[in-house]
């Protein structure tokens, strides 16, 4: 079979289960499921931008516990990008910055080095089709993109260069929801 990993846009993974099942998810669980009843994991990558402290002390905190949460999953690790303020029209908002490109980098270089055969994408963002598709031409690496959404919200790009798709569904997501 081989050694598998997973990579976790947390934010486009967050959003993505919100918005498609009005929930949340144990995360654990989720990888298990998906990797099914293989004992080849080598990791699960989880890559998020932590928030501010100061700027916002009660969401820092929520996501203090989450991460602390995280930290319970075996195999798991946490890559933290950024959050970088900016302002427009007087108004200040954050953008993440780093993670995304972390996250690619990983995928490619985890390939080159052999860490991998086969890999878990959990991201609606086409932006990483150009290192899956590096991935597999390269490296003859599988990446089975995982896709969690509408057929409007996912991703063409990663359906089109991905080794395989798999869609989560309502079957497939019932019994990890978290109350």
């Amino acid at each position: 079979m081989g050694k598998i990993m997973v990579y976790i846009d947390g934010s486009n993974f967050y959003f993505s289960i919100k918005n498609t099942f009005q929930s949340k998810v144990d995360i654990g669980n989720f990888c298990k499921k998906l990797i099914g009843n293989r004992d080849d994991l080598v990791q699960i990558n989880y890559y998020i931008a932590p928030v501010d402290q100061i700027q916002n002390p009660e969401m820092y905190a929520k996501q203090q516990s989450f991460f602390d949460k995280l930290r319970e999953v075996n195999n798991l690790k946490i890559i933290f990008g950024r959050l970088e303020r900016r302002k427009k029209d007087g108004e200040y908002y954050f953008v993440e910055k780093a993670t995304d490109v972390n996250l690619a980098l990983d995928i490619v270089l985890d390939a080159q080095s052999n860490k991998y055969d086969e890999a878990f994408l959990i991201s609606n963002d086409g932006d990483f089709s150009g290192a899956v598709k590096a991935a597999i031409e390269r490296f003859s690496k599988n990446i089975n993109y995982v896709a969690i959404g509408t057929n409007k919200t996912i991703s063409y790009h990663l359906k089109k260069v991905s080794s395989k798709t798999l869609k989560i569904n309502n079957k497939f997501i019932q019994d990890l929801i978290l109350v």
